[in-house]
């Protein structure tokens, strides 16, 4: 069990045997899902039971690695409980900067987690990485801290060159680093700005302002693991309502950056774009 959990009221314990889901509404080879329990099971690591948005259980496979364990309890677990509290989360870094709460999405490779520690290098303050919760005060969206750490490959951290006492290497095979950042606030921030980052093989950097249909689609396509929301059509109606909330209320723009782009001149880039 992991020593510290970005969710802090959860019950989390190693067990000989797990329960199984009662009426699962969606099974696939990864997941069996109810509205309030989902079994998890990942090969070479072993089987996560979430119940209620407050219980884990879990039972490791002969040999898994510890690390491998601590990151599916802080990834998919973490994901399941949030879907039990319809807590709405995307694959997304955030990070404050100016008071402003800012969340940067896109696929792996696209840049959010480099691009969040050079604004943390920069004396921005950082809420979470590769994973942000957003939840309403009214009908406002705010970022709810996680504190996870900065993953950062090795292109980035030559780029960064942040100091190497703040580095731990990262889960075995992966071949990235651990980057620990201190957080800006352990209370939520108001989500201000949202930017998709795409990448494109050549050509020059683009920006798009995507109106709210748009908005709407891309948001809801880096909603994490929205497959497991086929067990649980309360959490998915829930979500469709705050989808609408977030893109009211927010700056929603995408970045098309060249795939050689430095970490640098995205930053200068995005600055431009939350300052505008």
């Amino acid at each position: 069990m992991p020593q510290s959990f970005p969710l802090n009221d959860v019950g989390i314990r190693r067990v000989d045997k797990l329960p199984e889901v009662s009426s699962p509404l969606y099974t696939s080879g990864e997941y069996c899902v109810s509205e309030s329990e989902v079994l998890i099971t990942i090969t070479g690591v072993g089987c996560f039971y979430v119940r209620g948005g407050d219980t884990v259980e879990y039972v490791t496979e002969e040999g898994a690695d510890p690390e491998w364990v601590k990151l599916v309890l802080e990834s998919q677990v973490l994901v399941a409980l949030m879907h039990q509290r319809q807590m709405i989360n995307f694959h997304a870094s955030s990070f404050m900067r100016n008071d402003k709460g800012i969340m940067i999405l896109g696929e792996t490779g696209a840049g959010k987690s480099s691009l969040t520690a050079s604004y943390v290098m920069d004396g921005a303050g950082f809420l979470s990485d590769d994973l942000t919760a957003v939840v309403f005060r009214g009908s406002m969206p705010y970022i709810r801290p996680l504190f996870r750490e900065i993953k950062l490959t090795g292109d980035s951290i030559q780029q960064l060159s942040p100091d190497s006492r703040r580095l731990r290497l990262a889960e075995a095979g992966t071949g990235k680093h651990y980057l620990t950042a201190e957080p800006a606030s352990f209370d939520d921030q108001p989500l201000h700005t949202i930017i998709r980052i795409e990448v494109a093989q050549t050509g020059t950097l683009e920006t798009h302002h995507p109106p709210p249909a748009e908005a709407f689609a891309m948001l809801r396509s880096e909603v994490c693991m929205w497959e497991m929301l086929r067990g649980m059509p309360s959490s998915e109606a829930e979500y469709m309502k705050q989808l609408l909330q977030i893109v009211k209320e927010t700056k929603v723009i995408t970045i098309i950056r060249p795939a050689d782009m430095l970490i640098e001149d995205l930053h200068r880039e995005v600055e431009r774009l939350i300052d505008c």
